[in-house]
């Protein structure tokens, strides 16, 4: 990855358009949300816990899935949250992207916590479960620089990945 912050990437032109939660978005950008997002916990089927509803102890109990962007960090997101109810879990791997999670799910008996929008793509290979616990979510946005707001192209670029963000979305089942 090139150097430098996202902000002086933009500033420099290297990137037209950000698409990442809102903590990401530097505030020199221009941004517009896409659409709110929480988690659930995703297993492969036939997994030999069985199909159960997740309880704190079952969730803490099993082995976990990681996505860390150094793919080296045992501790996330979800570890927070769980250290704020004086629990921990075993992070048994650690990948560098989400996309290779369900690759891993389906060929071990680890659990993840995912993204729901993401983990839906998989439900041919993984059942979902709702969070044993609250969980704060987070929003998806698509961030541009200043100088790039009326671009012809950059604005129906926007308007593509705005449109795609909600065109087929998945009802949630576990709502």
């Amino acid at each position: 990855m090139e150097s430098g912050s996202l902000a002086e990437r933009f500033e420099r032109g290297e990137i037209d358009l950000l698409l990442g939660s809102a903590q990401q978005v530097p505030p020199t950008l221009k941004a517009r949300k896409l659409y709110d997002e929480h988690f659930v916990v995703a297993q492969r089927k036939g997994h030999p816990r069985g199909a159960a509803p997740f309880d704190l102890d079952s969730y803490c109990a099993l082995e976990h899935v990681l996505v860390s962007t150094s793919g080296a960090s045992f501790f996330g997101f979800m570890d927070e949250h769980l250290e704020a109810l004086g629990r921990r879990r075993r992070v048994a791997h650690s990948v560098q992207h989400f996309t290779l999670v369900p690759e891993v799910l389906t060929r071990t008996d680890y659990v993840a916590t995912l993204p729901y929008r993401l983990a839906a793509r998989y439900q041919d290979r993984v059942d979902l479960f709702e969070l044993p616990f609250e969980a704060r979510g987070f929003s998806m946005h698509a961030a541009w620089h200043p100088r790039n707001h009326a671009d012809p192209a950059l604005v129906w670029l926007r308007e593509a990945v705005a449109a795609l963000s909600t065109a087929g979305m998945v009802s949630d089942p576990l709502d």
